[in-house]
């Protein structure tokens, strides 16, 4: 294979994995690069070594981040837009309310997206607008997936900065956890409310929320569908980041 060749068959090889929201095995690769076997196996195994592919099983390749994006550890926030962007706007359809993904950053929550229904009146949150994890229903169901030292940092930060009382604060991540999704019947923003359950990567840990909020009265008077809604794309979008929901395995 000549080196022009081969970046060529590269690029194409990612932009046909970006497409994919689950493992594809090498004879898929090969049937969709119209290449030799042996080439397309060669490039996944560079992909795997290079961090960009995951091997999934005996026969599975995973696209895990794209070029540009950082590595293993940290936030990868394309990829997680790429495969969750099906599960909120399959949310936003059902609810009929605006849907974001939520990621922490340190103290701070920041949405990566929002999507806005197709009616007359509806919630338009400014996403540029840092909001304090602790404030908003998309950081409780995030702080879920922290051992207890580690929540006990960010509740004791929150604390000493006025926000609430530790306790207080922690009480309301359990119930989240118990609960499976959290609950701000009136927001930061006067008027909204919201509901957001938490996002788990392929190891079973949290990396996002999934968060639809809406006009506080509307919604609050809808609450127990949109809470279904909302726990149903959390779980769309964990499966979509490889993570195995047990229920489908019984």
């Amino acid at each position: 294979m000549s080196s022009g060749r081969g970046s060529e068959r590269v690029l194409l090889l990612l932009e046909w994995l970006a497409g994919k929201t689950r493992a594809v095995t090498l004879a898929e690769a090969t049937d969709a690069l119209a290449a030799p076997k042996s080439s397309v196996l060669n490039l996944l195994r560079m992909l795997v070594e290079m961090g960009y592919v995951e091997k999934e099983g005996d026969s599975g390749y995973r696209l895990i981040r794209l070029p540009g994006e950082v590595g293993a550890g940290h936030s990868m926030h394309g990829t997680l837009l790429r495969r969750c962007d099906g599960a909120v706007r399959t949310a936003v359809e059902r609810s009929k309310e605006s849907g974001f993904i939520a990621v922490r950053e340190g103290d701070y929550i920041r949405y990566l997206c929002k999507i806005l229904p197709d009616r007359e009146i509806r919630y338009d949150r400014n996403i540029e607008v840092q909001r304090r994890t602790v404030q908003v229903s998309s950081g409780i169901a995030i702080l879920t997936g922290l051992d207890d030292a580690a929540l006990a940092e960010v509740l004791n930060d929150a604390e000493a900065d006025g926000l609430d009382e530790a306790e207080v604060l922690r009480a309301r991540v359990n119930k989240a956890r118990m609960d499976g999704y959290a609950v701000t019947h009136r927001g930061v923003v006067e008027g909204a409310a919201g509901v957001a359950a938490p996002i788990s990567d392929a190891s079973g840990v949290v990396v996002a929320a999934l968060n639809i909020a809406g006009p506080a009265a509307r919604l609050n008077d809808n609450l127990d569908n949109i809470i279904e809604i909302v726990r149903d794309g959390a779980i769309q979008a964990s499966e979509a980041l490889g993570w195995r929901n047990p229920n489908h395995d019984a």
